[in-house]
């Protein structure tokens, strides 16, 4: 009695499955391509300068170091967006405007210098219609043969100070032939 049932509900399901729509297939990101690392041939402040694949690099370089081209910056963009949440809206893509080499520290607002090709560049935040929405600075660096972004929200007021101590005064400010500062 057991095996009629299964012969007859069998029939059933796999028309029922076949009106089910299509699972889309799981795809796992796999390691990002390689890209390479390419610097400037020669800087010229203000000019647009191509890597040997004819992408470009940020038309403001201060010297001749290995910098991340338009391309390879919206792709570490594009694999930073991967990480974070869905549930926010986010710019489409990102223009970099100028970049110098160094890190900039988002405790102290300094700039460190590494020996490997790290760089922070200005960055501009574009919606889909190519739009500039913020323009803020990215630190960029290469590992493991990609180029990589890393956000940085540096501090925008001045650093209070702990102690606020006063300079001493000069009582005899007004004597003449006295050094003006002591």
């Amino acid at each position: 009695m057991i095996g009629r049932r299964c012969c007859l509900v069998t029939p059933l399901l796999i028309a029922l499955a076949g009106c089910a729509a299509p699972a889309a297939p799981v795809v796992e990101p796999g390691p990002p391509a390689p890209e390479p690392l390419y610097s400037p041939d020669q800087v010229n402040p203000g000019r647009l300068e191509c890597a040997p694949d004819r992408s470009t690099f940020a038309p403001v370089l201060t010297e001749r170091f290995p910098y991340p081209t338009q391309t390879e910056a919206n792709a570490a963009y594009r694999r930073l967006l991967a990480t974070t949440p869905a549930d926010r809206c986010y710019p489409a893509s990102i223009w970099l405007f100028g970049c110098k080499p160094g890190a900039l520290d988002e405790q102290t607002a300094r700039v460190t210098r590494y020996r490997g090709p790290v760089v922070h560049c200005a960055t501009d935040f574009l919606d889909s219609a190519g739009r500039r929405s913020r323009r803020e600075t990215a630190n960029f660096y290469y590992y493991g043969a990609v180029w990589n972004m890393q956000p940085v929200y540096p501090p925008h007021a001045a650093v209070p100070w702990r102690n606020r101590e006063r300079s001493p005064k000069d009582f005899w400010w007004w004597v003449p032939g006295r050094p003006r500062y002591e």
